[in-house]
């Protein structure tokens, strides 16, 4: 039986609705890995102290059928700053949790806040047609941007719970999810026009957003969920972005990746 299903594109288009949903995430770290990311090489007594579990937030704004997930730059307990984690660490612990949604750090697959994102630290979505666009930008003065889509995906191996709470002022219902290697608590909202999940993989329903998922290494609590409208125009993949393949951008990643480390001074 097939891990997961693909939505089918007859969905309905969405009503005019608008706001955001806010999540706090919180994640495991894994200190060997992030020490490769740390600036400044520092070792002994001057090496920052890598914290067990960073915190950080996630802003989901939708708009007409448009959504861009951002995310801000996590707690590490110390402040960053030179020498530091600073941002060179938020590269990796802000696509751990997110973003292959559903995928550990380090591993390929390709979701919200996975890999590298486009405009900054942000990842879009087509909620009417229930895709993720991953958009990626070169480095450099021939710099190019590119996007492939996901399709958003509903869990197939999923037990359904008759329990419910309220979460952020919506009625959730309870479900246990194992995506990969790990097995998630989710309350996920029938209520809101359209479908959303922080870690793909991890729909409970085809018209469900999941406002938490809970597991062993990452959890996603939405604080808030608004609907108003917003001011972000800045909603869709930018202008003159060219499609590719998830293959082609996975390609495109490791070679920049690869130019940039050839960048940087050998310790």
């Amino acid at each position: 039986m097939s891990a997961a299903l693909v939505l089918p594109f007859t969905q309905p288009l969405l009503a005019q609705q608008s706001g955001t949903i806010v999540y706090e995430v919180t994640a495991k770290t894994d200190p060997e890995r992030m020490r490769g990311f740390q600036r400044g090489g520092g070792d002994g007594d001057e090496a920052p102290q890598i914290p067990d579990v960073i915190t950080f937030k996630q802003t989901l704004t939708f708009n007409n059928g448009h959504a861009k997930l951002a995310t801000e730059r996590p707690d590490f307990g110390n402040g960053g700053g030179r020498g530091g984690w600073g941002g060179r660490a938020r590269r990796d612990t802000a696509n751990a949790p997110a973003q292959g949604q559903g995928q550990g750090p380090g591993q390929r697959r390709m979701g919200p806040g996975m890999g590298m994102m486009g405009r900054g630290n942000a990842q879009y979505f087509d909620l009417a047609n229930k895709k993720i666009l991953h958009v990626f930008s070169t480095f450099g003065d021939d710099r190019k941007t590119y996007y492939a889509e996901e399709d958003f995906i509903v869990a197939a191996d999923t037990k359904a719970s008759d329990k419910t709470k309220k979460i952020a002022g919506y009625t959730c219902k309870k479900a246990t999810i194992k995506l990969k290697d790990d097995t998630y608590t989710v309350w996920y909202t029938t209520e809101l026009p359209f479908s959303f999940s922080p870690i793909n993989g991890l729909l409970p329903e085809a018209n469900a957003v999941v406002l938490v998922a809970e597991g062993g290494r990452r959890a996603f609590n939405a604080t808030s969920v608004t609907l108003q409208p917003v001011t972000d125009t800045d909603l869709t993949i930018p202008a003159g972005a060219e499609k590719i393949s998830q293959e082609q951008m996975r390609d495109i990643r490791q070679q920049e990746m690869e130019k940039l480390r050839k960048r940087q001074p050998q310790m």
